[in-house]
């Protein structure tokens, strides 16, 4: 994932390049602009993900850019940087699907928070997209005479990522519908091949899954239970401690103090 910085002022740049831990954020790499001119040429040299762009420019408005921005590369995220909070600002801003800005003089840990906040949603939606693909042809092979076997994705490999996504959101609410939906196909077809290759429901899977990683989280002893669960995908405390006590015999607190022993 790559990021500019668009500001007409080196210092600012400057600023932002040494105030941010990019070490935390997993970027591949940070391009500078000046001009508009000379990020309209870093666009078509190299892919740009996101874009923090100052609104104030020597040869026109950051906003421009970001409207020239939203009719070529509608995946790029922008977040603007001003000194103004002018309510036409954001207004244009928003319409033209800004994520977020940030006020001069800026709090670099402020800004921080905002660019982790949105490379993990575009992984996420990375991720997602790619999920829906393996849904998509696969539909796309068995509306062809039916034939499941045939073409570059097998069933085998649909659950394998069906399996790689649960166990990447285990903290989220995980419900069959919304994997359906993930994977573009039905809740009802998703059940049946799931339950066919790994002779389990996808339910149990998930459970098992959370169950695993509680038993290790809890090894750590890093958390409080209260934190493992959460972390689990568990709201509910009590509910949380039947279904672990239901698995391996003991309490999640039993289980921890066994490992003080």
């Amino acid at each position: 994932m790559n990021l500019l910085i668009v500001d007409d002022e080196i210092e600012i740049i400057n600023g932002i390049m040494a105030g941010i831990h990019w070490e935390n954020l997993g970027l591949q790499s940070v391009y500078k602009a000046t001009s508009i001119e000379e990020s309209m040429k870093l666009f078509e040299q190299e892919q740009i993900d996101v874009v923090l762009c100052d609104i104030e420019m020597p040869d026109g408005s950051g906003l421009d850019l970001l409207e020239w921005i939203r009719t070529r590369y509608p995946k790029t995220v922008c977040i603007i940087m001003t000194c103004h909070e002018e309510f036409d600002y954001a207004k244009r801003a928003i319409s033209l699907d800004c994520k977020d800005y940030i006020v001069k003089p800026m709090v670099y840990e402020e800004l921080e928070e905002k660019l982790l906040h949105l490379v993990r949603e575009i992984n996420r939606n990375w991720e997602n997209d790619k999920y829906q693909e393996f849904g998509r042809e696969w539909m796309k092979q068995i509306a062809r005479e039916g034939q499941e076997q045939e073409g570059t994705v097998s069933r085998d490999e649909i659950v394998k990522q069906v399996k790689s996504y649960i166990t990447a959101n285990l903290q989220e609410e995980l419900r069959i519908e919304q994997l359906a939906k993930v994977f573009y196909l039905s809740a009802d077809y998703l059940s049946r091949l799931f339950k066919k290759e790994e002779g389990i429901s996808i339910g149990d899977f998930i459970q098992e899954e959370r169950m695993f990683l509680a038993k290790e989280l809890l090894k750590e002893g890093k958390l409080s239970i209260a934190r493992v669960a959460y972390e689990c995908g568990y709201d509910n405390y009590s509910y949380f401690t039947k279904i672990f006590k239901k698995k391996y015999g003991i309490t999640p607190r039993e289980f921890g103090q066994s490992l003080k022993e």
